[in-house]
């Protein structure tokens, strides 16, 4: 498209907000300012990116936090790819000017799922999920700035979606709606909600664009949680589960269904996750994530192959890497991934999370992009000659992207935090020491910006959750995928204040393989514990940390770490926990992922010994440390009856605890206006008591 066409529509504000920060570095002041909670909340993050499939444009979303109206707000753009031209509002080839469009769409932007940016095949619309007064729907949205519209009307709204090839029909998710029955009970407030009453299943629907009703494709029996075209738009393939629920998706089977309708064909009937299938450019196999048999959480989530006719599977066996997301490439020879552990994210590189592409015919992967990078969102031109992506590298909270595949050239095409470069930021770096047995752990150390070598500082310990999560570089170490802010803790705000933030990496999370995460089954607070302290040890011994000044943070496994810590040891003069577990029956009781215990510790019946000896609340009297403990009111992950147990206790016991709870919260917090509290509640806790 010609450049010059869309002037007419550019935002300025919009433009300033996105564009790439032309000359920031020369305009940086004498002496940069120090890295404040307000500016942990004028972050902006790209949500989602998408390349044209001409390969000249790429369409991406940023999510800006208002504390003021209390949402993350989305905008999108779209940027010449900066290789093929000067994009829609001039500039230049070197760099490309972004425009805003659709700002009259109120674009869907919770923590997950992305808001699907998609292009129309003809690349003349770019599409995307946004709200409707019926919940999310899709929205089309010209190039050329004319006005959106509405491609679906979906009573229960579409969760995902995808253009036919010939760009006549979209394919979306959504919900069976309530049957009439149960609308006539909310209505006269007769209702009840029955335990274990199976959520709604998800459905496979076409819509053809004609204005025709739309089709549901998919039997009852079958809960769709992905899906993708044929190339030559006959066919869909998609994954699903005989149910829903926190476990369903480790049911998940492979099938094919005309798009015309008919019964589905099974192409692969096996235990475990076999889901995110994606027809090769040829239309001859089916790529997808699976863990290859496996049903329980610690099970490497690998990439495979099988013919899409059906057949037996091959999977890419690239030293337990956990592939998170893919996209073939056009000749269907290779596929390019991006994975946190096993390949290329061991050692001093298990915070990194590099684009790389595997072969098909040999299984060879090659990591494509060297430093410390982490990579989302891949998607390729139809030529497959451009790879655009969202890339966080070193203190960043992420940019855009695009790769020429031939020459592995990177571009960077926005700056959409320029107010960093006016920034004193801390040092981050990986580090390594030693545990108890000898296995080396490793972790991320930030110190504060302009610290002096040789002078001990007071020192956070931040844990990460999961157990089988893990950090990565860039400002927000846990949550560089999504909408940043749910991170509870200000890492770069609390080195700006002054601390040493340590993020440890212990056996049973990211970074050591499956057979690193199955060390801590029935053994939670052991190993894991000892790794950690050890790396405090480390610290104290090179003069980083002050023995006197040592603070401890988490949440979620993070959170029971730190309940765990302060019950095993005094060194610590100050505590965080957030989402937190302290008695672990708690959490196959009451939790909707119970079965997340099991695989860990068998039925609280077959293991109670397992269960007490690794709860906290057991060993609650020997807390000495003063804790804040934070939880949201609606928390289905950990329910926040066991921080009522563990505050209860300690209040009994006479101890030093306060206890915030977050209203509308969950296991993460969306509101800005809760977060920035959640944050700044942290920073004043930890400086109270170490500063």
């Amino acid at each position: 498209m010609n450049g010059r066409l869309f002037r007419r529509f550019i935002a300025p504000a919009a433009v300033i907000a996105s564009a790439i920060g032309a000359g920031a570095a020369a305009q940086q002041p004498a002496t940069p300012s120090r890295f404040t909670l307000d500016d942990e909340m004028r972050m902006r993050a790209i949500v989602d990116v998408r390349i044209s499939p001409d390969g000249e444009h790429v369409a991406y979303v940023v999510s800006t936090p208002s504390v003021a109206k209390n949402e993350h707000e989305a905008a999108l753009y779209v940027v010449g790819s900066g290789e093929a031209g000067t994009g829609l509002a001039g500039g230049t080839a070197a760099r490309p000017v972004p425009i805003r469009l659709g700002e009259a769409v109120h674009i869907f932007n919770p923590t997950v799922p992305r808001p699907q940016l998609r292009w129309a095949p003809d690349g003349a619309a770019v599409s995307v999920v946004g709200l409707a007064a019926n919940g999310p729907q899709v929205f089309a949205i010209p190039i050329d700035g004319a006005a959106p519209r509405a491609l679906t009307t979906a009573p229960d709204g579409v969760f995902a979606y995808e253009w036919a090839p010939d760009g006549t029909r979209l394919a979306y998710l959504t919900r069976d709606p309530m049957s009439a029955d149960e609308a006539r009970r909310r209505q006269d407030k007769s209702f009840v909600i029955q335990a274990d009453a199976p959520d709604p299943v998800t459905r496979l629907v076409i819509q053809r664009l004609d204005g025709s009703a739309p089709r549901v494709l998919t039997p009852p029996s079958h809960s769709v949680d992905s899906f993708s075209w044929s190339p030559d738009g006959r066919e869909l393939a998609y994954s699903a589960a005989p149910r829903t629920g926190f476990t369903a998706p480790y049911e998940t089977r492979l099938y094919t269904i005309a798009a015309d309708g008919g019964p589905p064909r099974t192409v692969l009937d096996r235990a475990g996750m076999n889901d995110g299938p994606r027809f090769s450019p040829n239309g001859q196999l089916l790529a997808f994530i699976t863990t290859n048999g496996k049903t329980d959480i610690m099970a490497s989530r690998s990439l495979a192959v099988v013919p899409a006719r059906g057949g037996t599977p091959r999977t890419f066996v690239m030293n337990d890497a956990w592939v998170n997301e893919y996209a073939w490439a056009s000749d269907s020879t290779s596929i390019y991934f991006e994975a946190n552990d096993g390949t290329f994210s061991r050692g001093e590189h298990m915070f990194d999370q590099p684009m790389a592409r595997v072969s098909v015919d040999t299984g060879r992967a090659e990591r494509l992009r060297s430093g410390a990078t982490v990579d989302y969102a891949p998607s390729l031109s139809t030529d497959g000659r451009r790879l655009a992506f969202k890339a966080a590298e070193g203190r960043t909270v992420g940019d855009v992207y695009v790769m020429d595949t031939a020459s592995r050239r990177a571009t960077k095409l926005t700056d959409v935090n320029p107010e960093l470069h006016d920034r004193a930021l801390g040092e981050l770096k990986p580090i390594s020491w030693r545990s108890f047995d000898g296995m080396e752990i490793w972790g991320l150390l930030l110190t504060p910006p302009g610290r002096t070598a040789g002078r001990p500082l007071p020192m956070l310990v931040y844990i990460h959750g999961g157990p089988g999560g893990g950090f990565t570089h860039g400002l927000f170490p846990q949550f560089m995928h999504i909408v940043p802010q749910v991170d509870p803790y200000p890492t770069e705000a609390m080195a700006s204040a002054g601390f040493a933030v340590l993020m440890p990496m212990p056996r049973g999370g990211a970074g050591y393989g499956e057979a690193g995460q199955r060390m801590i089954v029935n053994a939670w607070g052991e190993g894991d514990y000892k790794d950690i302290m050890a790396g405090v040890d480390h610290l104290v011994a090179t003069r980083v940390a002050d023995p006197q000044r040592l603070g401890v943070m988490g949440a979620s496994y993070g959170g029971y770490m730190t309940n765990w810590i302060v019950t095993q040891t005094d060194r610590f003069k100050a505590a965080a926990t957030n989402a937190s577990l302290t008695d672990l029956t708690d959490e196959y009781y009451l939790s909707e992922g119970g079965q997340f215990m099991v695989d860990y510790f068998k039925r609280p019946w077959e293991n109670p010994q397992g269960y007490a000896s690794h709860s906290p609340r057991t060993f609650v009297q020997r807390v000495t440390t003063p804790l804040l403990i934070q939880h949201g009111e609606r928390d289905a992950r950990v329910p926040v009856a066991g921080a009522w147990k563990f505050y209860r206790a300690l209040k009994a016991l006479g101890k030093t605890v306060e206890f915030d709870i977050h209203p509308r919260g969950g296991h993460v917090l969306y509101e800005p206006a809760l977060q920035r509290e959640q944050m700044r509640r942290n920073l004043e806790w930890f400086t109270r008591w170490l500063q």
